[in-house]
């Protein structure tokens, strides 16, 4: 077969993109074909997207890790509600998505936007090691503690879209994930921004809040 040989149509269930020696650099999808959640050559969350409606692309990289994707797909009900998204990735090395791309649309309620995350330097599956093992302590204040301390350097960090009420915003939030910084024009198409303290409470905007 010639290397510039034409191949006009080709249907697949599931196609590999790999490299010279056989190594998976993408993976091409359709639904029921969702690849496992590969780390370090294993499948460090069993059972992961398996039965979600979703097709799309997944990137590895230089060393066969998850890197990040493309997943799309809907659902439709017979009464007629319906369930409509998309997601586009980029993964931090050795954990989960620090850029992401959404659209998410629930019966004509839409949102969708541009999102940046903080991961902390630790391989995702230490992380998911560790809440397995918080999962099983007994509820109380030592569960909470622990909990609150694995999520540490897990946050949102920024929001660019639209949300489900119709605000166009702008938000930042700290290195806890609080937000601090909002600009918005709402569904009315009024302007404000907001500077608010580490509670939450707006301490600055414009226009005054009167």
């Amino acid at each position: 077969m010639e290397d510039n040989q034409r191949i006009k149509n080709i249907n697949v269930e599931n196609l590999n993109i790999v490299d010279k020696e056989g190594n998976i650099k993408m993976t091409l999808f359709s639904e029921g074909n969702v690849p496992s959640l590969i780390m370090e050559g294993k499948d460090i969350l069993p059972g992961h997207r398996q039965n979600d409606p979703i097709s799309g692309i997944v990137f590895y990289n230089g060393e066969g890790d998850e890197c990040g994707g493309l997943v799309f797909g809907s659902e439709k009900k017979e009464n007629g509600e319906y369930y409509s998204g998309l997601s586009l990735t980029f993964d931090q090395y050795k954990q989960d998505q620090i850029v992401q791309i959404e659209v998410d649309d629930r019966n004509g309620e839409q949102m969708y936007g541009f999102r940046i995350y903080d991961r902390p330097n630790i391989p995702i599956s230490g992380l998911i090691e560790q809440y397995k093992i918080i999962e099983n302590m007994e509820d109380g204040p030592e569960k909470q503690k622990a909990s609150e301390e694995l999520s540490k350097g897990q946050h949102q960090r920024m929001f660019m879209g639209k949300n489900q009420k119709g605000d166009v915003s702008v938000r930042l939030s700290d290195s806890k994930g609080k937000e601090r910084i909002r600009m918005v024009v709402d569904s009315e198409d009024i302007p404000r921004l907001e500077f608010l303290d580490d509670k939450g409470k707006v301490v600055y905007s414009l226009p005054p809040e009167q």
